[in-house]
């Protein structure tokens, strides 16, 4: 993507919390939720191929606006969220989280009504906090904040800085609660900070098919390995991309797991 382009979306993140990525029409509507601090910029690159096949439409957080106050509880989250994808002229198909996305996008499709259930693509994401406590994930914190200082000005970096405290604290209070009954595909990173997120995600996912990537939590959506997620991606939503959201698996369906194609 251009810088140009790239600034022009950016600047289209602004008031609104649900973001239209990608007006494409398609017979496959994506939802991508934010990660910790709350933007959309990561995903990008991955919305460039989601585009291809419908509409996409990025969920961005509270508290990046001046005015703002940030979320802190995930339950709070996926309420607010699921009442805007709600709006959406089509039921998405997809839910898509990278790290703290993942777990927004499934308490999401939790939510949906019965009979719009989304598939799933939880990109190295955890049901459960992998320690105690937010500081458990200082390292990520500051690399957020370390990137994000050299795109945003000292107003926007402290509205971001605290975006991203309240997030942590949301994050170790809150484990996955309940069962996802359609498909998802789970892409773990072989330098994650939760190696077991395949044995920790199983009590919650009912038709799972897992993927990895040898890189770590950063590298996962950025070259040469988005190339490769890309590729999982469209193997998996490729099964699923003329039918839209579907209704629960069958008992025949469920824990149907694909061994990962990479050692973690």
């Amino acid at each position: 993507m251009s810088r140009s382009a790239k600034t022009a979306t950016k600047a289209a993140l602004g008031r609104p919390l649900l973001v239209p990525l990608g007006r494409r029409p398609g017979t496959l509507g994506t939802v991508v939720f934010h990660p910790l601090g709350g933007g959309l910029l990561p995903y990008l690159g991955l919305v460039a191929h989601l585009s291809r096949h419908g509409p996409v439409y990025g969920v961005r957080a509270l508290g990046l606006e001046e005015g703002e106050d940030p979320d802190t509880s995930i339950p709070d989250m996926a309420d607010r969220y699921a009442e805007l994808v709600a709006t959406l002229p089509t039921p998405p198909g997809l839910f898509v989280g990278w790290s703290l996305g993942g777990i927004l996008a499934f308490e999401t499709a939790r939510r949906m009504p019965a009979g719009r259930v989304p598939d799933l693509a939880l990109i190295d994401s955890s049901p459960a906090p992998v320690g105690e406590g937010p500081e458990v994930y200082r390292a990520v914190r500051d690399q957020v904040l370390s990137e994000a200082a050299t795109e945003l000005d000292a107003e926007a970096l402290a509205r971001t800085e605290r975006t991203v405290d309240a997030h942590l604290g949301a994050r170790a209070a809150h484990r996955a609660e309940g069962r996802h009954p359609g498909r998802t595909l789970l892409v773990t990173c072989t330098g994650s900070d939760d190696p077991e997120q395949s044995r920790r995600w199983a009590p919650h996912l009912t038709e799972v098919s897992v993927r990895s990537l040898d890189t770590d939590h950063f590298g996962v959506l950025r070259a040469p390995h988005l190339k490769q997620l890309r590729m999982h991606v469209q193997e998996f939503t490729g099964r699923q991309a003329h039918a839209g959201a579907h209704t629960p698996a069958s008992d025949r369906e469920r824990c149907s797991t694909i061994a990962a194609t990479a050692a973690r």
